[in-house]
């Protein structure tokens, strides 16, 4: 909850006042107020009804909203691993339109270099990336493969902002992420831990220097 006070820029999310507690036993809960979707996984995992399904304190700092942006680009590498995706051209309609839907990036290779999106689609044979989520993974998994040199020129967390977030919802939802390929991912280990910033910057929040020196 108090994550979320900070995120959301000083609101809770069982309501105010004499609500609180009522929601709270209920389980009835509201995260309106922060869009980042990692951000509401963590907070829903950390305010579950049954105590011992929520996570450690470990098992928070491995969350994905913690992990610096060279670890998303790596695990969006390995989700293009995937045989589902490694086979987008044979995939299911079903599975195409739920990705699509945690996501819509139809007109992705706008957003990237042309002469890239021309060398690459040149090597597919007369084949080229669909316009889809799938597509793009599968593109981006190539990129970082066999294009190290044109990948460390563009940002992909900069360019596609909310991919990371669709996707990680989304192979969860699946169950993906508990694949040995992807499951070891999601084990705390010595990387630099994203600043979390509240909604609202101009009411950033501090603590007082005398609190820090008796604590």
């Amino acid at each position: 909850m108090l994550i979320y006070y900070i995120l959301s820029g000083g609101h809770h999310p069982f309501g105010k006042a004499f609500e609180c507690e009522y929601n709270i036993h209920k389980e009835n809960y509201c995260l309106e107020h922060v869009q980042d979707v990692v951000a509401k996984d963590l907070t829903e995992d950390m305010i579950n009804g049954e105590p011992k399904e929520r996570p450690t304190v470990e098992k928070c700092l491995a969350h994905p909203f913690f992990w610096p942006n060279e670890r998303k680009v790596e695990y969006l590498r390995k989700i293009g691993n995937q045989t589902e995706v490694a086979k987008y051209e044979e995939a299911d309609q079903t599975l195409i339109c739920e990705l699509d839907q945690n996501g819509f990036f139809s007109q992705w290779k706008n957003k990237l270099p042309p002469e890239l999106v021309q060398k690459m689609d040149g090597k597919k044979k007369n084949k080229s990336y669909p316009d889809n989520t799938l597509g793009l993974l599968r593109f981006i998994r190539n990129l970082l493969e066999h294009y190290a040199e044109d990948a460390a020129n563009i940002d992909l967390m900069l360019v596609f902002p909310d991919l990371f977030g669709c996707v990680y919802k989304f192979a969860k939802d699946q169950g993906w992420n508990s694949r040995p390929t992807l499951k070891k991912m999601f084990k705390r280990e010595d990387f630099t831990i994203a600043v979390m910033k509240p909604a609202n910057r101009e009411r950033s929040l501090s603590i007082p220097m005398d609190w820090t020196s008796s604590h």
